[in-house]
């Protein structure tokens, strides 16, 4: 990818370690609203959203009757197309979703509107499958934030239509860790608000597909969004839309939890850096490192780390532990790459060069003698 996309992944990151929503106009998006209805197009058609035919496919299965699913040679988005009008989830949207006819997003958005006769709204989830090219832009993009957070569910999902307000009300989404939404086409007006500090008189207005209840409170963050502009928001906040013409944006949506369990990262840890499974010589919690004694790596010692659901998990001669603190992890990754090369070196050294750039001298010293007490360290 070229040096634009990896700039705009580092401004996502950005976001991200800011941690609440907020915006940055005028980006340049690598996708444009053609290329993004060409995917709609390719990985939700007509065909897909049959759903009576799907429900007889699985109950046939559930008997035995039809083994095998239906395989029509489409990637799979995971999700199915979904498709509102008013508050309302249409059951069959296949009239009316994007077809091979469809020459553009506008003509297609005008022409539904008028077949449905009021004011509609599309999420079409798994974008990334439409094509490599697809997927390897949001690998891009996603890929700086995605080192900070661990492996994550990931996905572009598509919002699109003439709708008024977010077709589904205002909402929290409690399962995913965050979303960066670029604005593809047309004006839109997004607002947050967040939900930690939301009680229950606010349940009036949250989850509310009918708006019968305009919020009680002010949004803690209420912006005009146009094309080019990139909005990010962490999923702890209510959120909703509303535009007065048709729009298309794309969200990056980052899941919260990994899909491999936590015991399963440390296990890898565990047996990656003592070479297998061995019994090991116990810990050396009473140690007292002096800053001026020369460390020495053991001949044997591996040292390998990786980020799990926020957490940056340190596996060292066999056993595991965690970094303490979420604001520094980036500079203590940097830190344990460094010292499995390292020549000898005393603790005061070692904070000299390193002290400064997201980490203090206590900082270096305390994770110099856990490696020390973990044997990493040969400490004279």
């Amino acid at each position: 990818m070229d040096a634009a996309v990896r700039d705009l992944g580092t401004t996502m990151l950005e976001l991200f370690d800011e941690g609440v929503p907020a915006v940055r106009k005028g980006t340049q998006p690598p996708f444009t609203t053609d290329r993004v209805f060409s995917w709609i197009k390719a990985v939700h058609p007509p065909a897909s959203c049959r759903h009576g035919l799907s429900k007889i496919d699985a109950v046939k299965r559930s008997w035995g009757l039809s083994p095998e699913p239906r395989d029509d040679g489409r990637a799979d988005p995971g999700r199915p197309l979904e498709m509102y009008r008013g508050g309302a989830n249409l059951l069959d949207p296949s009239p009316y979703v994007p077809g091979e006819s469809d020459a553009s997003f506008e003509a297609w958005a005008e022409k539904t509107s008028t077949a449905l006769g009021e004011p509609f709204g599309v999420m079409a989830p798994g974008l990334e499958c439409a094509s490599w090219e697809a997927l390897e832009t949001l690998q891009a993009l996603l890929a700086p934030t995605l080192r900070r957070t661990g492996p994550r569910g990931y996905r572009f999902n598509a919002f699109l239509g003439d709708y008024r307000r977010t077709p589904f009300g205002h909402h929290l989404d409690p399962h995913q860790e965050c979303v960066f939404q670029f604005v593809l086409h047309g004006t839109r007006r997004g607002r947050f608000w967040e939900g930690l500090v939301l009680g229950d008189d606010d349940a009036s207005w949250v989850d509310d597909p009918n708006h019968a209840a305009e919020p009680s409170r002010r949004p803690d963050l209420d912006v005009e969004l146009e094309p080019g502009d990139l909005v990010f928001w962490p999923s702890t906040h209510v959120h909703g839309f509303d535009a007065t013409a048709p729009t298309m944006a794309l969200s990056l949506v980052i899941d919260r939890t990994s899909p491999r369990a936590r015991e399963d990262v440390i296990a890898g840890l565990e047996v990656a850096t003592a070479l297998g499974r061995t019994a090991l010589p116990r810990v050396l919690d009473e140690l007292e490192l002096d800053p001026d004694t020369p460390l020495t790596r053991r001949a044997n010692a591996r040292l390998q780390f990786e980020c799990h659901d926020d957490d940056l998990v340190v596996g060292v001669c066999g056993r595991t532990f965690v970094w303490p603190d979420h604001a520094s992890q980036a500079a203590a990754a940097d830190l344990l790459r460094t010292l499995q090369t390292l020549p000898p070196s005393t603790a005061n050294d070692v904070s000299k060069r390193f002290h400064g750039e997201g980490l203090d001298r206590e900082d270096i010293h305390g994770l110099l003698a856990t490696l020390a007490e973990l044997g990493f360290y040969a400490v004279g």
